[in-house]
């Protein structure tokens, strides 16, 4: 049922009071990952605005301040996307940005909401987005504003708020929306929103995703803008760089366009697995022309990347990490930075940043040969958090088990698989994992490039980590540690 303007503004009243009240809940709820970035309370998922500026990465995502409830800032509970607020579907509320900063990626500091609706001109959700500095070196926050008439699917605009030099106060561009379907003249774009700013010999350009309807075919598409002013709340429209050939998938979400070691990067959300596209990019002409493509990471528990460069030029990348059930006062969560860096054949390589290491308390290591039918202790796991190094050689099949838990790792010449979730890889008779357990996520850096995120029903308890070889010998190197992650978020000054 769609609230009245005086319910909807009692909503951001009493965001951070709510906010506040249900973090003592969440903050005891033995579901919730300790390590992974999550906001203090409440549903959260896409990691929007992120930014390294004056010493600091910071952090801004999607949330609603008033509940915890699934897709609670999604608009509709489900995916049949039924935008009707008198359906049963539809879950109201509203949407915002929160905002967390950290110098070391690890240690993060809640600061203030950043990004609220603006009601009276019909706002409810602050969709996702993207902060970066204009040419005056004036930070904005680009995003896709949605409401009851302001829908995704053919009438969303979107939004420019200029921020101060410390990204703590935020105000609406005069000129809202900065961007809308006008744009396009006589091409019909559908679907169009997430909005990202890429930078390119000196000139500021946007890219959002769409769906393109012609009279030969619908595809899913990426478009290109290039801004018409320093203050970058003037866009032309250039044209589609990159199409999805493939009329079932609705639009390109979340897409990100940057550079890595030489070669352009296209990530985007397909309403499923996250992929990429490694080529070469032509601004004027607008046209991105690939030469290499893969998966980003294996599960549909992560999506919704977001890319920031930081002071020493590395391109890192959060996604959302979502499907949590069962938990109380948040839902939610954040993936683990990874870096990014493009191999000689244009493969896309994730690799969990240095900063991590910091998390490192004891160690145990184990290096043989175990024989079939036996298995050996890897680690005593405590707090259901764990980092765990392995090298594998095989030729046949192993398994790492965990205490008082279904879950487990297959680890197959072709394949690695946990919880119902797979990675399809070259065949191997070697494999070399990073896994980071943190209660009820896994996430693996696989060796070949890409990730596998699974989002566990339950949480992992304390006890003995072990490998198992299923069929044949199993040659095993590993080094495991314990996590300490004990005041990785303060909330001193969220007010």
């Amino acid at each position: 049922m769609l609230e009245t303007k005086e319910q909807l503004e009692q909503l951001l009243a009493r965001g951070v009071e709510d906010i506040i009240n249900a973090s003592e809940t969440a903050n005891q709820d033995p579901v919730r990952p300790m390590y992974h970035f999550h906001s203090p309370s409440q549903w959260m998922d896409d990691p929007n605005g992120i930014i390294y500026h004056k010493g600091y990465y910071h952090m801004m995502y999607s949330l609603n301040p008033n509940t915890s409830e699934h897709r609670a800032g999604m608009v509709y509970k489900t995916a049949h996307r039924v935008w009707d607020p008198e359906h049963e579907d539809w879950t109201g509320g509203i949407t915002v940005w929160g905002h967390a900063r950290s110098r070391d990626l690890i240690h993060w500091e809640h600061l203030p909401i950043a990004l609220y609706p603006v009601i009276e001109k019909g706002e409810h959700f602050i969709w996702f987005g993207t902060t970066a500095l204009n040419e005056n070196g004036t930070p904005v926050a680009i995003y896709t504003s949605v409401g009851p008439e302001k829908r995704p699917e053919d009438t969303a605009d979107q939004w420019l708020w200029f921020g101060d030099e410390d990204l703590l106060t935020w105000s609406p561009a005069k000129e809202n929306p900065v961007l809308d379907y006008s744009l396009h003249g006589d091409e019909i774009l559908t679907e169009w929103r997430d909005p990202f700013v890429v930078k390119h010999n000196g000139n500021g350009y946007l890219i959002l995703g769409a769906k393109r309807i012609g009279k030969q075919k619908n595809d899913a598409v990426i478009a290109l803008y290039e801004a018409q002013n320093p203050e970058y709340t003037r866009w032309l429209y250039k044209g589609v760089i990159f199409s999805l050939d493939d009329n079932k998938i609705p639009s390109c979400e979340c897409p990100n366009l940057v550079r890595v070691n030489g070669k352009w990067v296209i990530l985007v959300s397909p309403h499923g697995i996250v992929r990429y596209y490694t080529g070469e990019m032509d601004f004027d002409n607008a046209h991105f022309t690939v030469e290499s493509h893969g998966i980003v990471d294996w599960s549909t528990n992560f999506y919704a990347t977001n890319v920031l460069e930081d002071h020493e030029g590395r391109k890192i990348m959060w996604g959302a990490v979502e499907g949590f059930c069962n938990t109380k006062g948040w839902n939610g969560c954040v993936s683990l930075p990874r870096q990014l860096t493009v191999s000689e054949k244009g493969v896309l390589v994730q690799r969990p940043v240095e900063e991590l290491k910091q998390l490192r308390g004891g160690h145990t290591g184990f290096k043989g040969c175990i024989m079939p039918g036996n298995s050996r202790e890897l680690l005593d796991m405590k707090n259901g958090t764990s980092e765990l190094h392995i090298l594998i050689r095989q030729d046949g099949v192993s398994r790492i088990t965990f205490p008082s838990i279904k879950a487990e790792i297959k680890i197959e010449k072709n394949r690695i698989s946990v919880g119902g979730k797979q990675a399809l890889l070259e065949p191997a008779l070697e494999r070399e994992l990073t896994i980071f357990l943190d209660r009820t996520v896994i996430e693996i850096f696989l060796d070949q490039g890409s990730c596998l995120t699974v989002v566990l029903p339950e949480p992992l308890v304390d006890g003995k980590v072990q490998i198992l070889a299923e069929e044949g010998e199993v040659s095993v190197e590993a080094d495991a540690y314990d996590l300490e992650c004990a005041d990785l978020f303060s909330m001193k000054s969220f007010c």
